[in-house]
């Protein structure tokens, strides 16, 4: 099975993000389904530094990361999980949306969990969101991700230093 974690080499292409998915071989079912992890691996914000890009404060566009993931298709999902690595002064002013693969909406998100740890980079905290939890979210697993993050209240600033999607389910 393939899986990654915070803190690996980055791939950063013109302040666009580019990284493929990646699919395993685990657990095969009674009808031949196969049991695979789906693993956006780090993802960096690319924009001004390798270290993180500024949340625009009070802003209503944001700041806009993908994930392109090309190599896994899962059929059903038994799980979905959003990882961000997050420094800012007050987490609450922030909305967050995700658009799954061929959405024709965005999903709000709630503000993700704040799990009390550092980031792998030691740059930021760790907080992190079920996915499947949130109403609407079933989506079709290959193509590209978008995550956006928006700082609507004046006076706290932040950086948004990485991100990661981690899908499980069948292939």
């Amino acid at each position: 099975m393939c899986q990654f974690r915070f803190g690996l080499p980055r791939a950063v292409l013109a302040g666009t993000l580019l990284l493929a998915g990646c699919g395993g071989t685990a657990v095969q079912d009674s009808r031949n389904l196969v049991s695979a992890t789906c693993d956006s691996t780090t993802l960096w914000a690319g924009r001004p530094a390798l270290s993180g890009s500024q949340i625009p404060d009070n802003n209503n566009i944001g700041i806009t990361v993908t994930w392109d993931n090309q190599n896994c298709t899962l059929s059903s999902l038994s799980s979905a999980k959003l990882e961000i690595c997050l420094n800012h002064t007050n987490p609450v002013d922030l909305e967050w949306s995700i658009a799954p693969p061929n959405s024709t909406t965005t999903l709000a998100l709630p503000l993700p969990t704040h799990l009390g740890l550092s980031c792998d980079s030691r740059q930021g905290q760790l907080h992190s969101l079920d996915l499947l939890s949130t109403t609407g979210f079933n989506p079709v697993t290959q193509g590209r991700w978008t995550l956006q993050v928006k700082d609507r209240a004046p006076g706290n600033t932040g950086t948004f230093i990485q991100w990661r999607v981690i899908l499980q389910g069948l292939q």
